[in-house]
């Protein structure tokens, strides 16, 4: 489970997830605005562990955001940044938000709604895709450890650090790559082919957390059931219709 930086931001969420009358808002920060659930109607993030070619590893895994809003006033450039977050209410108290991830606008669609109201329609990616790139030529001693190359590939993503560590790697993933596996130069191939090398040596997949960080699922690291945010008895949390995920639940 996510967990904020502050104790007292944890207290306070565990606190009212446990009340009887919580209930969830979510808001999304679009091109550095944010919009409320005035404006939003609906919004799902989509992450998977596995590619749609079920169980397996090596894997580099994109995460989706599909929002749904009424058009907004402001004009929402190409590829805007998307941040959606999630915070637990009650009557007389809200938590902190608790952020759902890094996302940039792919594609939208405008329609219009029963009621002849303007609907914009996103769908988002994280930065996974940013791995599409030639891994670049860094001259030096090499072969590097498994450790080092990933901190490359976090830097030329664009990676930032974040609660969980200062680099762009979920800390996470670093304490999991503890086998020092050496890499030669990886030229000619993609940021992606070589976070897939190493997930295979760790028997794992790469997702974005939270954060926008890399973390590395293990398959040890898997839980039981699902990355679906639920309530203290085990109800899925929704928006709209759609249930609300969060990259955390999956812990390694």
């Amino acid at each position: 489970m996510y967990r904020f930086s502050s104790d007292a931001d944890n207290d306070l969420w565990d606190a009212l997830i446990a009340a009887d009358d919580h209930y969830f808002e979510v808001r999304a920060r679009i091109n550095n605005i944010y919009y409320g659930q005035d404006v939003l109607m609906d919004m799902a993030t989509e992450l998977l562990v596995f590619s749609d070619d079920g169980p397996g590893i090596g894997g580099c895994i994109a995460g989706q955001l599909t929002l749904k809003m009424r058009t907004p006033a402001e004009t929402i450039p190409r590829m805007a940044k998307v941040e959606p977050y999630v915070r637990v209410c009650t009557e007389t108290q809200s938590s902190a938000w608790m952020p759902q991830g890094k996302y940039w606008i792919d594609t939208r669609e405008t329609t219009d709604n029963d009621d002849g109201f303007p609907v914009l329609t996103l769908t988002c990616y994280d930065a996974m895709l940013k791995a599409e790139q030639i891994f670049p030529s860094i001259s030096g001693s090499w072969p590097r450890s498994d450790v080092d190359v990933v901190k490359i590939i976090a830097k030329y993503m664009g990676l930032q650090g974040s609660v969980y560590a200062t680099t762009g790697i979920d800390q996470r993933s670093l304490d999991a790559m503890d086998k020092g596996y050496q890499i030669s130069l990886p030229a000619s191939y993609t940021l992606r082919e070589v976070l897939s090398y190493i997930a295979v040596a760790y028997a794992g997949n790469w997702i974005m957390n939270y954060d926008g960080q890399l973390l590395l699922v293990t398959l040890g690291g898997i839980p039981p059931e699902t990355s679906l945010l639920v309530d203290e008895s085990g109800n899925i949390i929704t928006y709209g219709e759609d249930a609300i995920s969060l990259v955390d639940t999956v812990s390694v």
